[in-house]
């Protein structure tokens, strides 16, 4: 089967575990035909997203410029590779949708999506930081040229409503999709797709990776080592971190708090936070790591604190559970349809740093504790997110379009 991938910027040589880059390894590991058309992004290199065209993992990977309307990079890059059989479109603001949809349906190939977060989508929710605490409008959404008339002569915000339209309508053209989890399926149901084919499969690793070699740990840290892997935003909940630091540094004062982000915006404020709570010497910021690096860090860890206010999946959870990290993470959707809260993890309630702060203690006090998780971890890997047996399902999706 010849399949394309069309998404972000997620197929790097920089990043394993990127959701596109996955898929397709797994996707040619079973005897298809990749091609992928993503995003190029010169102006981050760190991301690995500069090279026009490159094979990777047996993935013929074009990138081009994120453009809705014209996207001339776009078109030239769906007429130089053969017509695929499907197209998988991922990622809900996805600008290449509106003109890659066109194209593909006038050829008559089929299009699934994956949407991986449906509360990124900032018309949908009033706040992408903290969804859970505002009603998502539905309503909100534009899927017509009627639709963006009326919106338009209502509110006088013409380019917004192009945006908005651009963004949702080419979803209206979907012929199935495959949500990441039963939360982003039943979102999708609400936007009034519940009539569509889904097929629930959840996201997975590039396991030959993480069962590979990596790096010793070359960083000057003393345990118990607890990592922050994610961006410094509120909704990936850095902060808590740090307000729970305090108390874990007065029970284990030698605590190494490592932070790992590419996107260091907030790092002045993590500073601050750190320094006015008197635990500064215990922050460790790395920023950018490479893929062997973070493997490496999370195989040395104690504990993987991964609390959230919101997760469109939440892949640094299974990273932890494959290197035998016991994870802390917040018990809202998608993230526990991922952990078995005392099984192979520990679920604490939304925005509760002392939740956050007793859990921690818990696992750091308690080594058969840790030992049970690592190994539930590890297990829920093996059992529930295996690449084999997930891109089947994906693939018989594929099909039944």
């Amino acid at each position: 089967m010849r399949v394309l991938i069309i998404g972000l910027g997620g197929i790097s040589q920089v990043f394993r575990n990127w959701p596109e880059r996955t898929l397709g390894q797994a996707l040619v590991r079973a005897g298809h035909d990749v091609s992928a058309i993503t995003y190029r992004q010169p102006e981050s290199p760190h991301l690995g997203l500069v090279a026009r065209r490159e094979t990777i993992d047996g993935i013929d990977v074009r990138r081009v410029k994120p453009e809705f309307f014209l996207a001339r990079e776009l078109i030239a890059a769906l007429n130089a590779i053969p017509l695929p059989d499907v197209a998988h479109l991922m990622h809900p603001r996805n600008v290449l949708a509106w003109q890659a949809v066109r194209w593909l349906k006038q050829r008559g190939v089929p299009i699934v999506w994956t949407w991986l977060g449906p509360y990124h989508d900032r018309w949908l929710v009033d706040d992408r930081e903290r969804p859970y605490e505002t009603v998502p409008h539905p309503e909100h959404l534009i899927y017509t040229p009627g639709a963006l008339l009326r919106r338009t002569l209502a509110n006088r915000r013409p380019r917004d409503n192009w945006r908005n339209y651009a963004i949702h309508a080419p979803l209206r053209q979907v012929d199935a999709f495959i949500p990441c989890s039963r939360h982003e399926a039943d979102v999708l149901g609400t936007m009034g797709f519940g009539d569509r084919p889904m097929t629930i499969t959840p996201l997975w690793l590039d396991m030959d990776f993480m069962h590979g070699p990596a790096p010793a740990l070359q960083l000057p840290l003393t345990r118990p080592i607890i990592p922050y892997i994610g961006q410094l935003t509120i909704r990936k909940c850095y902060d808590m971190v740090v307000d729970a630091m305090p108390g874990v540094v007065k029970r284990y004062p030698q605590a190494s708090f490592v932070f790992v982000t590419h996107n260091p915006e907030q790092r002045q404020n993590l500073q601050r936070m750190a320094e006015d709570r008197g635990v500064a010497a215990n922050l460790h910021f790395l920023g950018t790591i490479s893929e062997e690096e973070k493997l490496a860090l999370l195989r040395a860890s104690d504990a993987l604190p991964f609390p959230s206010r919101y997760e469109g999946f939440g892949l640094p959870i299974l990273e932890g559970m494959a290197a035998g990290t016991p994870v802390i993470s917040t018990d809202i959707p998608v993230v526990n349809e991922l952990i078995r809260d005392g099984e192979d993890g520990i679920l604490i309630p939304y925005d509760d740093v002392g939740a956050l702060e007793a859990a921690l203690l818990r696992v750091l006090d308690d080594s058969e504790l840790r030992e049970r998780l690592a190994d539930g971890g590890k297990r829920a890997i093996a059992e529930r997110f295996n690449p084999r047996a997930l891109v089947e399902q994906v693939v018989e999706a594929y099909k039944q379009v």
